[in-house]
């Protein structure tokens, strides 16, 4: 992809894969007795709607490379009423499910490897769980501990889950949490333990999906690499949310951008400079911003020290090996400082054109496009990964 750039003067950003993949798990759970406005078109959002209309869940599903729908059906179909046989991409097949599967069989959940222990695909003889207390490992994912809180309120005694470990990505957990609160279910927390209480009665008032911070966060790194007094509206994004990327708002605020609440969404302006020399930030909570501001500081020529990372090598591709080496093309160095942290350290300057691998993940394809603006050429390799979450990124960026 050739990229000529012209700053538009608003954009949209998807609905929240991550909020919307959870209330359709919840709308299904509950007999579909809620609607919920603006279903996300991220591929991962519309491939699970699809599964969740059949209306039995049954049979062989096959999730492409859709991480977080798989462990929410593994934790789903373990309390459903058929068998089934639950696969993906071979991408898929490779990222690690043990530590969801040991707890749901704790409780007593008919799960299977056929291939790979620890591995998918899984053969899944749903049947009732009563629920009770589990222990899991929450240094991997958040998505094991948001599937069991999912299912919880649904399992005839509730469920206590205890974290094991330094928990990742806890703004997710926390985004879990607020959605069963906010259907009438008592969750209570007590530092890494979970209580969660069985439902008592279904919601059915309709609940609209907040557009995403996650997708919002390149526009910031756009405006980042523009001029002082470039502005851009990202149209209906919320600064009082429940994503725990809303934090993109402070992070860019020592990088030059500045947030303004409108009517109907965002304005950011770049109003200085970058007002740090080097950056330093823990994403145990929120990694998927990890490449937006690894790039960032790329393209402001700035040194970084990211820590709270390790959990990045189980996302979509491993995301550390993978920023490693497009930075490289980039005149910079990323250096493990130890296995969860590493520095983004600058060697030159940028080169004049670049070839950037996205390994199937939609998130690096997004946060390199930027450079296009500060570099003669920027390709992009499989510029269409962006499917799966922000279906239409191309159209808004040229």
């Amino acid at each position: 992809m050739k990229k000529k750039f012209r700053l538009k003067h608003s954009v949209n950003v998807p609905s929240s894969k991550s909020l919307c993949n959870r209330l359709l798990v919840l709308r299904f759970l509950q007999d579909n007795s809620f609607d919920i406005l603006g279903v996300s078109e991220a591929d991962d959002s519309q491939l699970l709607q699809e599964i969740f209309d059949k209306g039995t869940l049954s049979g062989e599903l096959h999730v492409k490379n859709a991480g977080t729908c798989f462990r929410f059906l593994t934790a789903v179909c373990s309390i459903g009423s058929e068998e089934v046989v639950l696969t993906g991409s071979g991408e898929m097949k490779k990222r690690p499910i043990r530590d969801l599967v040991e707890p749901l069989r704790a409780l007593g959940a008919d799960i299977h490897y056929l291939d790979n222990e620890g591995f998918p695909p899984l053969q899944i003889k749903g049947k009732p769980l009563k629920g009770g207390k589990v222990k899991v490992n929450a240094e991997i994912s958040s998505q094991y501990v948001s599937a069991l809180l999912l299912i919880a309120p649904f399992l005839e005694e509730g469920l206590e889950i205890e974290q094991v470990g330094n928990p990742k990505s806890a703004s997710y957990t926390q985004m879990t949490i607020s959605l069963l609160r906010n259907m009438g279910v008592t969750v209570t927390m007590h530092a890494n333990v979970i209580k969660v209480e069985p439902l008592s009665r279904y919601f059915s008032s309709h609940t609209e999906v907040e557009a995403d911070w996650s997708s919002a966060s390149y526009w910031y790194e756009l405006i980042a690499f523009l001029p002082i007094n470039s502005k851009l509206q990202i149209n209906k994004v919320k600064t009082n949310s429940i994503q725990g990327d809303r934090e993109v708002i402070d992070l860019f605020k020592n990088l030059g951008v500045t947030t303004l609440e409108g009517s109907n969404g965002v304005e950011i302006v770049k109003t200085t400079e970058a007002k740090i020399a080097r950056f330093e930030y823990d994403f145990s909570s929120i990694p998927d911003l990890v490449p937006t501001l690894v790039v960032t500081c790329v393209g402001l020529g700035i040194d970084g020290v990211f820590r709270g990372i390790s959990h990045l090598i189980y996302k979509e591709t491993d995301r550390i090996s993978a920023l490693k080496n497009e930075v490289d093309k980039l005149n910079y160095n990323l250096v493990m400082l130890d296995e969860d942290s590493f520095l983004l350290e600058k060697r030159t300057g940028l080169p004049n054109k670049v070839s950037i691998s996205t390994y199937h993940d939609h998130r690096m394809a997004m946060a390199f496009a930027p450079l296009s603006v500060l570099m003669d050429e920027v390709e992009i390799e499989n510029p269409e990964v962006v499917a799966k979450s922000y279906p239409l990124f191309w159209d808004e960026f040229c």
